[in-house]
């Protein structure tokens, strides 16, 4: 019997464009402010020292990391700080999260637990557990392993457990090879399926009515 049920983050109860902003113009405009570059030359200098690092070591999520590598003296908070204004719910997650409300809410992302933290302060109230793969697992992805992990944290077969995002490999497959139930967000309406839903409002209903 499903009892509780769990949300990506980034593209499925807010949009990225606060994380696009800390990571595509913070911190160049710290590395252009420190290093006396301007902004075009430094942003291709930062991007460039992220795709040496690569999405799949952790230092890729690491915001401590970046701050020290690019030798930047603003601390991590305060540059996230910056950007808080940018944070976008989507229009329909509380709405979505109130007809939930009758199971045990929880978060699994891949982003750093600062970023979540930020991210969904104004909801935090809703969940009973946040988890990031990153930091709370020290995974890169949101592997099937991952998933695992949570059920066992939360005390829950998987078979009890239904997981909704927006990436069709981490949100949908992996959680699905791990024995969760999945729904696939596709906001952008290019998918269809029995398991696709549009929005949170529509995998709320689905969910209820199934």
């Amino acid at each position: 019997m499903r009892e509780v049920i769990s949300f990506d983050m980034d593209g499925t109860l807010v949009s990225s464009r606060f994380v696009d902003l800390v990571w595509m113009e913070g911190m160049p405009r710290l590395y252009a402010e420190r290093h006396g570059l301007d902004f075009p030359a430094a942003k291709e200098m930062v991007i460039g020292e992220y795709m040496k690092v690569g999405s799949d070591r952790l230092e890729w999520y690491d915001m401590q990391y970046w701050m020290d590598r690019f030798d930047l003296r603003m601390k991590k908070e305060d540059l996230l700080d910056i950007y808080s204004d940018e944070i976008q719910l989507f229009p329909e997650v509380e709405e979505a999260l109130e007809a939930l409300s009758g199971f045990d809410l929880v978060v699994t992302s891949n982003a750093a637990r600062e970023f979540i933290e930020v991210e969904l302060d104004s909801l935090m109230d809703w969940f009973d557990h946040v988890f990031s793969a990153t930091s709370d697992f020290r995974d890169v992805k949101k592997s099937s392993s991952v998933y695992r992990r949570v059920c066992r944290d939360l005390g829950r077969s998987p078979v009890e457990v239904l997981h909704i995002g927006d990436h069709y490999v981490y949100d949908y497959e992996a959680p699905l090879e791990a024995g969760l139930d999945a729904l696939f967000l596709d906001r952008k309406g290019n998918c269809s399926g029995s398991e696709v839903v549009g929005d949170l409002r529509e995998a709320a209903d689905l969910i209820l009515n199934s």
